[in-house]
């Protein structure tokens, strides 16, 4: 007898197909600085939820074609509307707006957007001993995984001998529909007995289908096969690496580059601690790398890195400066609290770590609800502020960003993230111990407008 779904099941599977597992909330505040709704328009995708707050004043909000709205009132209120949709709907105050004119709004509803990805090697680049056999290369799929996909890939020589010092390797890595794992593929190298510098082979992916793309730093890349009867490393002094920078893979993983600024390195360590924590490694790679993926981390976790050069006979190079970075979090309404502060009509969250050396713990709220943008932190007493931070709409040309500023009077160890609520993006900050704090302006801060 076959199988027979009830009308109850079939709605809830096109339901769960017709909308992400995450949707979104976007808020807009009510009058407050005047007869306005703010933003006034906004962008959503079906089954995100827009949620307007009464700021100050006698308001209400009303669908101009009648689909949503609730009750004209005064005080403090909150009213929220599920869009479903695809289109464009209109909506104004009742009191002080017709549809169109007066105090008026729009809410666009876009159609989804299929993000199949983007393929990159791990690593800017790569290294194997020439006694190991096979160097193994990772290849990731990032920033979406909608649908199937595939991008073929190559080894084929540099300054290594095809043949002779590895074998070349093509083929495809493919992924189904909402798998982002990563793939990999082997390339053998030969071993020899003959005294020579380190060869490279050249890595390169191509041709990616399902509508997936390249990411054009990390297309390419390349393979170092150390010479294993030299000694390898050179000699004289190696030099500490510089300009460390991390960047948000995903919610569980970071993206650590810096400058090389050596020649003769044997290779490079990345250390990572969190604020008042200790360093430890957590990746190791060859030699003329500049990036490593740093995995197994926490969405939204702060973290500050290190990276030194390696030489030969165990000798290291200083250390280069300290980095701060987090991961994605997840999207998500801003749920202001003791520890966290919400700005920007709730749409940026802030949290602040902190440490004196001898305790450890989060940096309290003081809210400013007469400066919705704007909030302030203390550490160990209401009496005693010791950060001011705002974050700024500057999503106006030419600068389109969302802006963070802050400036604390303090040295003590701390660690800043700024989150955007609507799609997960962080922004992270790090002061050490014992450093009086620069002030912060990071007009780059978020490309996400509106």
């Amino acid at each position: 007898m076959p199988h027979r779904h009830s009308a109850a099941a079939l709605l809830l599977i096109a339901l769960l197909a017709a909308f992400p597992a995450r949707a979104a909330t976007v808020n807009v505040s009510v009058g407050g600085t005047g007869l306005v709704f703010d933003p006034g328009v906004v962008h959503v995708q079906p089954g995100d939820t827009v949620t307007w707050t009464n700021a100050g004043g006698f308001h209400s909000v009303k669908a101009d074609d009648n689909s949503f709205g609730n009750t004209a009132a005064g005080d403090a209120w909150t009213f929220s509307h599920t869009f479903t949709a695809v289109g464009t709907v209109g909506y104004h105050c009742e009191i002080h707006g017709a549809p169109g004119s007066g105090m008026f709004g729009t809410v666009i509803v876009d159609a989804p957007s299929s993000q199949p990805g983007i393929f990159r090697f791990a690593q800017a680049s790569f290294s194997v001993g020439e006694a190991a056999g096979t160097a193994t290369i990772t290849v990731q799929r990032i920033n979406g995984d909608d649908g199937p996909v595939s991008v073929q890939y190559a080894a084929a020589a540099g300054t290594a001998t095809a043949g002779q010092d590895f074998t070349p390797a093509s083929g495809t890595l493919s992924w189904g529909d909402k798998d982002s794992a990563d793939r990999s593929f082997t390339v053998a190298v030969n071993n020899d007995t003959a005294a020579e510098p380190s060869e490279t082979v050249l890595l390169a992916l191509s041709s990616p289908t399902g509508g997936a793309s390249l990411d054009a730093a990390r297309k390419s890349s390349t393979l170092t096969i150390l010479d294993n009867d030299s000694g390898g490393g050179g000699s004289g002094p190696i030099n500490a690496p510089s300009n460390p920078q991390g960047m948000a893979v995903s919610t569980s993983e970071i993206d650590l580059t810096w400058t090389d600024n050596s020649t003769n390195e044997t290779g490079f360590q990345v250390e990572r601690k969190t604020v008042g924590g200790t360093y430890e490694v957590v990746a190791t790679v060859g030699p003329n790398t500049t990036s490593a993926p740093v995995p197994g981390l926490d969405a939204g976790a702060l973290s500050i890195f290190r990276v030194r050069a390696t030489g030969s006979g165990g000798a290291f190079s200083s250390y280069s400066p300290e980095a701060a970075a987090a991961t994605l979090a997840d999207p998500g309404p801003c749920v202001a609290g003791a520890n966290a502060l919400c700005v920007n009509n709730g749409r940026f969250r802030v949290t602040v770590a902190r440490n004196i050396g001898s305790s450890t713990g989060q940096g309290s709220v003081v809210p400013l609800p007469s400066a919705p943008d704007s909030g302030l932190f203390y550490f160990f007493a209401p009496s005693n502020i010791e950060m001011l931070i705002k974050v700024l709409n500057a999503c106006v040309p030419p600068f389109n960003h969302y802006w963070v500023f802050f400036a604390a009077t303090t040295n003590v160890e701390f660690g800043v993230v700024v989150t955007d609520t609507q799609n997960g993006k962080t922004r992270a900050y790090y002061n050490p111990l014992n450093r009086t704090a620069p002030p912060v302006q990071d007009v780059d801060a978020f490309a996400t407008c509106p």
